[in-house]
């Protein structure tokens, strides 16, 4: 019976898949293949890794690769783990094409500078080259998801060519937010800062050293809030907005480099339009996540119980199958950001399913000092049987689910179950009424919301774990689970009563 179960679910799912089987190997990368991007490589201790031929420092778990304005085609990357043949890989780096962007009302003196002016240019130079090849042990802060420093009205983006006062210049290097005079911005991730002064052409700058040879310049600031040698922590005030060196307004001058590299900091972060607009005004802040293939709109319901309760609600919305989990976590980071900006006094989060993975991720490779409390429905943290089953067919798998999916797996090796604990209150609501029933076969018998078993959303240092009478895919609808995510919110613990209709 459990056979023909099996067979069900795969020909239900698969009969009208028209794109041919294609068995991918398992990707041991992530990031942005295109100019500008970046490549993430899991390189577990002692493996080596070479690109395009030439061998390449590594870090473990993972290395990073940076790639110029200019950079694309197919590159070639060799990893070779302890005791096994290399593997060898062709990647396409996609090009892109660049705006051509006017600025007037440059000050002159910044493009005609006397020979005074021209000497301290170069003592500038020899400064910034200096402070980019300091090179911190410490990589917290280039594996952790990024968040945006400022948010503001975009002015000006990553290669574009210039022209200043009508004269060609070289391409832009950053990315410009326009926000007014002394306005704080707050560091993207945990770095080293190897550089705060006062310069010819960025005026007050400041350059940090996130690790693995990454760094982040903030340029044109009004004030610098730290020094030279000092640790900063994600979401630390690191200065103030301002219209200093060559500049036509107040903004911000964000840039990344790597290893001499110039690359796009756009592509660290979700696009700003996307981060979550926060509703209420609850000084304590809950951050929604939603499930895979859903959308924001799967947790309004939620969402409208919390501000009912005099929450603040951020409803993170975010493309679940077009990303991995490490990429998805970029738009966690930049909600708790935008809540630190805005000065919320706590931040919680509610989950739903693969929401619950992205929250971990965050928790554990973030600094944020966070003081709330963490609700998950129906997470898969130690997998999901569905996916165990699926990824017997990687390619039409992938194609319909993507990449965060694969990572699902209750193998010990899969993403969740290589998280590290998160120190926050968390509280666990899991479903024994399957949403799915022709999933059923799959479960072995075991208690299930459809999609993941009830042992499957345990983690060890949760505060609290209860069953609720509710399928996987509309758990967070159910207001009797509304309720006991209050409760958890406000008390830490769930309600003591037995839910109704139980």
């Amino acid at each position: 019976m459990k056979f023909v179960q099996r067979l069900s679910v795969v020909s239900l799912l698969f009969a009208t898949a028209l794109a041919s089987l294609v068995v991918a190997e398992e990707s041991m990368w992530f990031g942005q293949l295109k100019s500008g991007g970046y490549l993430w490589v899991e390189t577990p201790e002692g493996s080596t890794l070479k690109l395009n031929g030439s061998p390449i420092e590594i870090s473990v778990p993972r290395t990073l690769v940076g790639f110029g304005r200019n950079e694309s085609g197919d590159i070639i990357l060799e990893r070779q783990l302890p005791y096994e043949e290399p593997k060898i890989w062709s990647l396409p780096v996609a090009s892109r094409s660049y705006l051509e962007q006017r600025v007037e009302g440059v000050p002159p003196r910044t493009l005609d500078p006397s020979p005074e002016e021209w000497e301290r240019m170069q003592r500038d130079s020899a400064a910034l080259a200096k402070a980019r090849q300091s090179v911190t042990p410490d990589n917290t802060g280039v594996t952790m998801p990024f968040a945006w420093p400022l948010y503001g009205r975009i002015t000006g983006v990553y290669g574009s060519q210039r022209w200043y006062n009508g004269e060609p210049s070289t391409p832009h290097w950053g990315i410009d937010i326009a926000r007014p005079t002394g306005t704080p911005i707050l560091a993207p991730a945990d770095g080293r800062v190897t550089l705060a002064d006062d310069l010819f052409l960025s005026g007050k700058t400041i350059l940090m050293d996130h690790g693995q040879s990454l760094t982040s310049s903030f340029l044109h600031m009004s004030d610098l809030k730290v020094q030279e040698g000092q640790w900063v922590r994600q979401g630390d005030v690191i200065g103030l907005v301002g219209s200093t060196g060559r500049s036509t307004g107040p903004h911000l001058d964000w840039r990344m480099d790597w290893n001499g590299v110039r690359i796009d900091p756009a592509l660290w972060v979700p696009a700003m339009d996307d981060v979550c607009e926060i509703k209420g005004s609850g000084d304590e802040l809950v951050i929604l996540l939603h499930g895979l293939g859903r959308t924001s709109r799967s947790m309004n319901a939620m969402a409208d119980a919390l501000l009912d309760n005099g929450f603040s609600v951020c409803n993170q919305n975010y493309p679940s199958r077009n990303e991995t989990v490490q990429m998805l976590s970029s738009y966690v980071a930049s909600a708790v950001q935008k809540a630190r900006m805005e000065g919320k006094s706590q931040v919680h989060f509610v989950t739903h399913s693969l929401g619950g993975i992205l929250a971990r991720y965050y928790l554990a490779y973030s600094s944020h000092e966070l003081d709330g409390r963490v609700v998950m429905l129906a997470p898969p943290n130690q997998g999901s049987e569905i996916v165990d089953t699926l990824e017997q067919w990687p390619g039409i798998f992938e194609q319909i689910m993507g990449p965060a999916a694969r990572q699902l797996s209750t193998s010990p090796e899969s993403l969740p179950n290589q998280l590290p604990p998160i120190s926050i209150p968390v509280g666990i609501l899991a479903g024994d009424r399957s949403s799915d029933p022709w999933f059923d076969g799959l479960f072995e018998e075991t208690a299930n919301d459809g999609k993941v078993s009830v042992e499957s959303t345990r983690l060890l240092t949760m505060k609290d774990h209860k069953v609720v009478p509710a399928g996987h895919t509309f758990i967070m609808n159910n207001r009797d689970v509304q309720a006991e995510v209050i409760s958890f919110l406000r008390y830490g613990h769930f309600l003591k009563d037995e839910l109704a209709g139980e």
